[in-house]
């Protein structure tokens, strides 16, 4: 079989996804290409889900044969030809669960690649909940949450009932963008787009009641519009991530227009133009730094909220709906007008010198100090013990 190096490089790109190199299985290592003449597939499966790319190749000869991912990746690598000829040995691959009489199938729009590649990062793929590490499909469109944050993204899909993919990790990496065919049976999935198609198991259980976590409208009073986005993003972008809670508070000032503080770094601030409307927040609303961001480069740049700050918070402006849960935070020293700066840097002052300053150190001295303590009785109860051994020994003699 010969096939030009870049188009085997594209479909090692998608088939890697499901490869699993490190497996003692020699088929799950490796990649199957079949066909003849008329077509030629490539195919990888980790024992639970199989991705299939057709290739743009050429065989004079109907082919059924193996070759190692990791020696497919070396031949790209270090060909120097642009044209690579491939041979191989026959592994016994397991066969497809074919669609039952049952078997729903539904029409997938032409963006549904992009809306995979939106949903994702809001995932959870290392949480305990295996339902949470997939993407919900139903007739309402495409949804991904991770318990903290949900993103919902509306599209028409002909579905009876609510299905969970798991990661769509290959069809991200194949980049579709174009229509495609989605077909559900028992617990089964099969997907095809294009030249790619991903074959696997729905994930069980049942997913989380995301219509009901979305507020209505009545539950907000008050809504914040960015002017400046892409400011705002470059500002988020230069505060430091950090995996405990990293908050960003948006200030409604008295001019309409919104400061920005980040709640690692006080005197990190940054004042933008927006359109305020509804009532004056009583609470600071504050966001996470990962997901304002990830709002932000989604083009979320409407936020609806309400003025206490307990309810979740809806951005809009992107392609469908993003809800994400305030942190909740007590704000000792709200930003003020410029004419009561100077008063609350007294106040502030005279917090910082009343305020007691603990030492580390001390602390540190005394958990030596019982520790030592609590080494020494151990020492002393094993020497009673070694005696009552040496004298019971003597008994006995």
């Amino acid at each position: 079989m010969r096939i030009e190096k870049k188009t085997l490089n594209d479909a090692l790109r998608v088939l890697g996804k499901v490869v699993c190199q490190t497996s003692p299985v020699e088929l799950y290592r490796s990649v199957r290409f079949v066909g003849d003449g008329n077509g030629i597939r490539a195919m990888a499966t980790d024992g639970v889900e199989t991705v299939s790319v057709i290739l743009d190749a050429f065989t004079e000869t109907e082919i059924d044969f193996c070759v190692p991912f990791k020696e497919l990746k070396d031949l790209v690598r270090m060909g120097r030809s642009e044209t690579i000829e491939l041979t191989g040995k026959f592994i016994e691959f397991p066969e497809l669960e074919e669609p039952s009489a049952d078997v729903i199938s539904a029409i997938l729009p032409v963006n549904i690649g992009e809306l995979l590649t939106q949903a994702a990062p809001i995932v959870d793929r290392t949480g305990y909940r295996r339902v949470l590490q997939g993407i919900n499909l139903s007739s309402a469109g495409v949804t991904a949450t991770d318990g903290k944050q949900l993103l919902h993204l509306p599209c028409v899909l002909s579905l009876a009932k609510d299905v969970t993919i798991p990661f769509p990790s290959a069809l991200l990496a194949a980049k579709t963008s174009e229509m495609g065919t989605l077909q559900v049976w028992d617990t089964f999935f099969q997907i095809e787009i294009g030249n790619v198609s991903w074959h696997g198991k729905l994930l069980e259980g049942q997913y989380p009641n995301w219509r009901g976590v979305i507020p209505s409208a009545e539950s907000h009073d008050y809504s914040i519009t960015l002017h400046e986005p892409e400011k705002v993003l470059n500002w988020v972008k230069m505060i430091p991530s950090q995996k405990t809670t990293n908050g960003v508070e948006l200030n409604v000032m008295p001019d309409g227009s919104v400061t920005l503080v980040s709640c690692i770094q006080p005197n990190f601030e940054l004042n933008t133009s927006a359109t305020v409307t509804g009532v004056q927040p009583r609470a600071v609303l504050t966001l996470d730094r990962e997901i304002i961001l990830r709002m932000l480069l989604q083009g979320y740049t409407t936020f609806k909220a309400h003025s206490d700050g307990l309810v979740p918070v809806i951005a809009s402006g992107g392609a469908g709906q993003y809800i994400a849960m305030p942190i909740r935070t007590i704000n000792k020293n709200p930003i003020q007008p410029k004419q009561e700066e100077k008063k609350m840097e007294i106040e502030n002052n005279v917090v910082e010198q009343t305020a007691p300053v603990a030492n580390p150190l001390d602390e540190l001295n005394a958990n030596v100090e019982e520790f030592r303590g609590k080494l020494k009785l151990l020492l002393d109860e094993s020497g009673v013990l070694i005696r009552k051994v040496k004298e019971v020994a003597l008994v006995q003699k």
